[in-house]
C-alpha cells in the first residue's frame, strides 16, 4: 500500500508546480519522505525502493521514467528561453 503512495506522490508532483519546485530541492531519500509527509503522503525510503523495483519489471519502464523525470524537473514551458539559432526576421534586409 505504501509503495502506491510513492507513485501517487510523484504523480502529484508532476502536476503541481509548487510541489515540483519543492521536489527539486530534495537531496536524499530522507528529505523526499519528509517532504511527502508534509504534503500528506506517508511512506518510507524503503517504500520508494520497493516502488521503483516494481516499476523496473514493467515493459517500457525506463522510457516512461525518463519522460516523468523530464516533466517533473523541467522548467515551466512558458518560461523556457527561446531557442538559440534562427531568429525571426525583424527588419529590412536592404539595410
Amino acid at each position: 500500500m505504501a509503495k502506491e503512495k510513492v507513485l501517487e506522490f510523484l504523480n502529484e508532483a508532476a502536476q503541481n508546480q509548487d510541489l515540483k519546485d519543492k521536489l527539486q530541492t530534495v537531496k536524499n531519500p530522507d528529505e523526499l519522505t519528509t517532504l511527502a509527509q508534509k504534503e500528506g503522503f506517508k511512506f518510507s525510503s524503503k517504500n520508494v525502493d520497493e516502488a521503483l523495483d516494481e516499476l523496473k519489471q514493467k515493459p517500457g519502464f525506463f522510457s516512461k521514467l525518463a519522460e516523468a523525470i523530464a516533466e517533473a524537473f523541467s522548467p515551466d514551458h512558458d518560461n523556457a528561453p527561446p531557442a538559440i539559432g534562427v531568429q525571426p526576421y525583424s527588419g529590412d534586409s536592404s539595410k
